[in-house]
């Protein structure tokens, strides 16, 4: 009987025993699950309540609109219009394959494969971040997609201004194109506020001013739904607009002298002499800078990468050449200057000059006879400016011809401009390593050897002659904002040259004479319309040296070989209201090539003021 009671005593200390095993083990467990419940709602429970916003709440950048570019009388050549891009959401997207044929099926030039590569190349960290598929959609495209947006999850459009310029090629090169920001410029401290889709102003006043037209983004918070959709919106930092530009350009100008340049390849710079305002700056061929706006295709980029014409040069600016008979004028304001002759000095030209064993010739092989300052620029006899050179030096023909912008930098704002050439005698020693001859100076002294000037310089000389003695720097922006009255082209002073009055006009009338006198070499580009009298001068720059035994008619002369053809001008004379420069290469004689692109851009001017 006791071994019985003693069993039973064993047996129930045991269950005693287990049920307080029992007790701890659970006691423990809700410890535990107390714990983690505290750690999940107290400890972490902000970050895991944000990540529960972030999985139905997105942020969207809002692109900020570039500022507009206006010409000098409001009309618009950079403007911003509305781009639909498509883009994709990979986490939203259970069924990419699925998502990728059907989309593919709707766009043009999206391949199923495409979508799918990039879906999967993203990371963990980057599924919730848009990707965009293709930019600019077709009014087509767009409509098929929203048609068939509730089979497409984690497909959205998400709407862009991108850049338009209403007058295209006509302007490209004053006005530029933009561009996709590269990665090693997202390294460089001036680019930290950039985004890796951001473009950038590459040519141009877009990239002269990049920073002033650019514009601040904003930001918008997007709820979707856990397929992506979105269900409302809120903005929570407006875009700010950048600012906008008011140029010196007179479009309607710009248009005619492109129109009337054609097909040829040059330049022509038209200026307000009285204060430096470019009027029209045309190169040609040119290129179209609405290809740019979205990202240009490799087949558009190497149609115009690939053209010999080199489409993308800007040439007034960019363009070095040997500017000929057009020097004259300068080289003959350095001999008044100098006292080295007066308007009544005269040479004899009978066809050529001889200095030591090498003979010079004149353009007129028959000669000229007794020629003084006034005949030699209506006529451009080079004799006269030989005999110049044997009594200037090279360095007075530097130093002063500086003085009217050649040799260096303008400071138009437009990037990439060349200085071109004005040699001295120091630079010959320090480049050619040998000393200047009188030689040298004869080359320079009708626009050839050494010398180089770019069609800008060229125009901006000119203006030098046509208000009588100051040289303005050329400039392009007239206002930083359209709106603001405040003429900002003031600040560009300019500087008096010295020269005497009188020998001014002198150079003024014989200029006068070169276009109006029958014997002046454009005398047939004269415009007779009484008050808009034109003066200027012809020049021809030779692209290889021929002997006259080796000339041939320019159309037996192959045109890569043919000489360029200068003009330079200004009118009203008695009241200059525009000076010009026309480079037309391999144009051959520059009084039937150039001149009348002078002429008749000069008349579209006057009348238009009139």
């Amino acid at each position: 009987m006791a071994n019985i009671d003693s069993n039973k005593k064993s047996k129930r200390d045991q269950i005693v025993a287990n049920g307080r095993l029992i007790m701890i083990v659970m006691a423990i467990i809700v410890a535990g699950i107390t714990m983690r419940l505290w750690y999940l709602q107290i400890a972490q429970g902000e970050y895991y309540n944000q990540k529960s916003k972030d999985n139905r709440i997105r942020t969207r950048r809002i692109r900020a609109l570039r500022g507009i570019i206006t010409d000098r009388t409001g009309k618009i050549l950079a403007d911003n219009s509305l781009a639909f891009n498509l883009q994709m959401v990979p986490e939203n997207i259970d069924q990419i394959e699925e998502v990728a044929d059907l989309l593919a099926g709707q766009i043009n030039d999206l391949e199923a494969v495409t979508i799918v590569h990039l879906y999967q190349k993203t990371s963990s960290s980057t599924r919730h971040q848009p990707i965009t598929l293709k930019k600019n959609l077709s009014p087509n495209e767009l409509a098929r997609v929203e048609a068939r947006k509730f089979e497409l999850p984690g497909i959205f459009i998400e709407t862009e201004p991108i850049r338009e310029y209403p007058y295209d090629e006509i302007a490209s090169h004053i006005i530029g194109y933009l561009g996709f920001i590269n990665d090693r410029e997202l390294e460089l401290p001036a680019y930290k506020s950039y985004a890796r889709d951001d473009l950038v102003g590459r040519t141009g006043i877009e990239a002269r001013y990049q920073e002033h037209l650019r514009g601040l983004d904003g930001q918008r918070q997007v709820v979707v739904n856990a397929r992506g959709r979105e269900l409302s919106s809120f903005t929570v930092q407006a875009a700010q607009s950048g600012k906008d530009l008011a140029l010196t350009i007179d479009v309607d100008l710009q248009q005619h002298a492109f129109e009337l340049m054609g097909t040829e390849v040059g330049s022509l710079v038209a200026i307000d002499p009285k204060n430096g305002e470019i009027l029209a700056l045309v190169s040609t061929p040119s290129f179209s800078n609405n290809l740019f706006s979205t990202r240009i295709s490799a087949k558009d980029w190497q149609k115009i990468n690939g053209d010999p014409l080199h489409p993308l040069q800007n040439r007034p600016i960019q363009g070095c050449y040997p500017p000929g008979s057009i020097i004259k004028p300068l080289i003959a304001a350095v001999a008044l200057t100098n006292q080295a002759i007066t308007p009544q000095t005269s040479f004899t030209c009978n066809g050529g000059m001889n200095l030591g064993k090498t003979r010079f010739r004149c353009w007129n092989r028959y000669g000229h006879g007794k020629v003084d300052l006034c005949r030699s620029l209506k006529e451009s006899c080079d004799v006269y400016y030989y005999n110049l050179a044997t009594k200037i030096p090279i360095d007075s023909i530097a130093a002063y011809g500086a003085r009217f912008g050649l040799g260096r930098i303008s400071g138009i704002e437009l990037p990439g401009e060349k200085r071109g050439l004005l040699p001295s005698s120091s630079w010959k020693l320090k480049n050619v390593h040998d000393q200047w001859y009188t030689g040298d100076t004869i080359s320079v002294c009708i626009g050839q050897g050494y010398l180089t000037t770019t069609p800008l310089q060229i125009a901006a000389m000119y203006t030098v002659f046509a208000n009588g003695g100051t040289y303005y720097p050329p400039h392009l922006v007239k206002r930083y904002n359209p709106s603001n009255r405040l003429d900002i082209s003031t600040k560009f002073n300019g500087t008096r040259i010295e020269i005497s009055d009188y020998h001014m006009q002198v150079i003024r009338k014989a200029l006068w004479q070169v276009v109006n006198d029958k014997r002046g070499t454009a005398f047939k580009s004269r415009i007779t319309t009484k008050g808009w009298e034109m003066a200027g001068k012809t020049g021809t720059a030779q692209v290889v040296r021929q002997t006259l035994e080796d000339l041939k008619g320019p159309k037996e002369t192959p045109w890569r070989f043919r000489d360029h053809a200068w003009f330079a001008a200004f009118a009203p004379y008695n009241d200059p209201k525009i000076a010009i420069a026309v480079l037309v290469e391999h144009g051959g004689h520059g009084g039937s090539t150039a001149a009348p692109i002078a002429r008749q851009t000069i008349e579209f001017y006057l009348d238009k003021l009139k």
